[in-house]
């Protein structure tokens, strides 16, 4: 394992949460619902922010934690922000586009959907990889 900034990976890992208020609310919140076919009061029904939220939180810092352990090893001391960028990108390819595209082949989940979320992901692990790249240990 590598010494990574702690600090880092705590504010990598908000990353996805100010992300993801963004990106499913004010830029595609209205095709998200539709994709889902979804209305906003069948999705708050059972919904618990707490669990939901900090579950959400939870896993992001782990992420974070995984993607400054990759930079270390790509990157050792001399970080910057394309090496940020690379990994980022590199998760993206490996881990994310292969669950959606299961999703899509064996799931019939369509493909619009995965595509909005593959590229939510993407934007997420792409800004985390670069606050923790740019940020010293």
């Amino acid at each position: 394992m590598h010494d990574v900034n702690l600090l880092a990976v705590l504010v990598a890992g908000l990353v996805p949460m100010i992300v993801g208020s963004l990106w499913y609310g004010p830029l595609f919140g209205k095709r998200w619902m539709a994709l889902m076919e979804t209305t906003p009061e069948e999705i708050q029904e059972g919904f618990s922010p707490l669990r939901t939220y900090g579950i959400s939180f939870l896993l992001s810092l782990v992420t974070a934690f995984i993607l400054a352990q990759l930079i270390a090893e790509i990157a050792p001391g001399s970080a910057s922000a394309m090496a940020g960028v690379h990994v980022g990108l590199m998760a993206l390819v490996a881990f994310v586009l292969p669950v959606a595209h299961q999703g899509v082949a064996f799931e019939r989940r369509k493909a619009g959907l995965a595509w909005l979320n593959v590229a939510y992901n993407g934007v997420a692990l792409i800004g985390q990889a670069v606050v923790i790249a740019l940020w010293p240990v």
